[in-house]
């Protein structure tokens, strides 16, 4: 194996190589930061780029472009609470108050550690363990997947304890809005005539409406995001200390990473779940929780390194059985078709020498997202000079656009107006909004392995508490409702005792 990733190293260091690698993560970033672009969008569309490049070259230029994506949907996230992707939900919760709390430049470094050494965590996990974490994942049917998502709901619901019912009403809401579409046996559900909504509610929209439309309403009464920011905009060392204090909580670090490896490696579940699993079990892990939410670096580590290791997991995935963990590595199977080769068991036993150079890449990858993501960080954190008059008009704006260009309809733009008003009157009673988003993105996953376990087990769904995995994430959910009031109870008496 050491060898294997040494020759994989010496074909990877030429000028050639090394160029398309920074170019790949320079159009990940800038792609990931948009509002309605994301990794798998942006490598569909530099696919044609490759057609005439051989293995080597293509592959490192998409699996670039995917880094440099996952780590991209940050920025706006700390900046602006508008996620450029769903895997960047979980970076808002505690990277835009520190934002607001004059503590940007910090945020934007402590995403990039994360992102940059949970990445790394995930590329090592994916060369050591590929083969047994791709057999790991084969255990994992729709039973496992239907209640992890549940277990994702749950978590997202104990974020906020003193609101969880708010928060469970939320996320089934976003799950009902979820469902809204063509089912699995061909009929159609809350479409009210809308031939726009039979492919379901698109995730865009919905994502920026509920989430960056709120905050938008809000800005419109300031002068700034956050006054007086403008010299930390420019401050290298804050980027670097946020940097630094990644290292300083390797326990958090490790411990995402691997949550996100691991949920990475299970199939149509990706890195939004991972990243919030993660959150919410490193709140739970935390000596001062009730910190969480109000700009506590622990959560943007937790959510960052786990959606970036969840990348080594997915590829895993893709690389040993073929199968895509989401729209990403399903764009870059296509990239391996087009040279001819099927990814699976074989590939990895009859081409090892292409395989571990493409993993030596990715570890280098990682590498250089960390001094990349410092010079862009330094960059797009200028955002916050520009005043709320002209920042919000340029936000909506192009937020409209992403929404539009997804599926080139405007009925799509309408429906981020339409989310965006009912985001901002919950907000206003205290449902969070975050809870909704997330039970849209889960829902169809959720009612088709849902439908799957029906008809596997023929409606018994005793199921359920008869596999371990199944009834391991039963005692989780167990654990995640119940934690949040047993430690408040037990807080309550210690100060009574006082």
């Amino acid at each position: 194996m050491v060898e294997l990733l040494l020759h994989g190293l010496n074909n990877i260091f030429t000028p050639g190589i090394i160029l398309i690698m920074i170019a790949g993560i320079v159009i990940g970033i800038v792609a990931g930061a948009i509002p309605g672009l994301n990794a798998g969008i942006a490598i569909a569309l530099m696919l044609p780029i490759t057609y005439r490049l051989s293995f080597l070259p293509s592959l490192v230029f998409l699996t670039s472009i995917y880094t440099g994506g996952v780590w991209g949907g940050a920025i706006t996230a700390i900046l602006i609470n508008a996620p450029g992707s769903p895997a960047a939900i979980a970076t808002t919760f505690d990277g835009y108050p520190l934002t607001q709390k004059g503590r940007s430049s910090e945020a934007l470094g402590i995403s990039i550690g994360a992102s940059a050494l949970g990445g790394f965590i995930g590329m090592v996990f994916l060369v050591l363990v590929i083969s047994p974490l791709a057999e790991f994942a084969l255990k994992f049917g729709p039973p496992e997947i239907f209640l992890l998502i549940v277990l994702a709901l749950t978590s997202v619901a104990s974020i906020s304890q003193t609101e969880f019912f708010k928060g469970l009403l939320a996320g089934l809401f976003g799950l009902l809005i979820g469902t809204i579409g063509l089912t699995a046996t061909g009929s159609t559900r809350f479409t009210f005539g809308f031939i726009y909504l039979i492919d379901g509610v698109p995730v865009i929209p919905a994502l920026i409406g509920f989430i960056a439309f709120p905050e938008l309403f809000e800005l419109m009464e300031r002068e700034y995001i956050a006054p007086r920011l403008s010299s930390q905009a420019r401050n290298l060392s804050k980027i670097l200390k946020g940097v630094k204090s990644v290292i300083k909580n390797p326990i958090n670090l490790l411990r995402s990473s691997t949550i996100g490896i691991i949920i990475g490696a299970i199939p149509g579940v990706g890195a939004t779940v991972a990243s919030l699993i993660s959150y919410d079990t490193a709140k739970r892990f935390s000596k001062n929780p009730k910190l969480f939410g109000k700009g506590e670096p622990a959560g943007v580590i937790a959510a960052e390194s786990a959606n970036n290791a969840s990348e080594g997991g997915a590829t895993a995935t893709m690389l040993a059985l073929g199968i895509p963990g989401g729209t990403a590595t399903a764009v870059l199977i296509g990239a391996f078709l087009i040279q001819g080769l099927i990814p699976g068991p074989r590939l990895i036993i009859e081409h090892k020498q292409l395989i571990y150079s493409l993993l030596s890449a990715e570890l280098v990858e990682e590498i250089m997202l960390l001094l990349i993501g410092i010079f862009a960080a330094i960059f797009f954190v200028r955002v916050l000079e520009v005043p709320t008059k002209i920042l919000v008009p340029i936000v909506v704006v192009t937020c409209l656009i992403g929404s539009f260009t997804v599926r080139n309809t405007l009925f799509d733009s309408s429906l981020l107006f339409a989310f965006g008003v009912l985001g901002w009157i919950m907000k206003k009673h205290k449902y969070p909004v975050i809870a909704i988003v997330i039970g849209i993105i889960l829902g169809p996953i959720a009612d088709a392995e849902f439908l799957r376990t029906y008809e596997m087990y023929a409606g018994d769904f005793t199921v359920f508490f008869k596999r371990p995995i199944c009834l391991s994430i039963i005692i989780l959910m167990v654990i995640v409702v119940v934690t949040p009031y047993l430690f408040g109870y037990l807080y309550k008496k210690r100060r009574e005792s006082i």
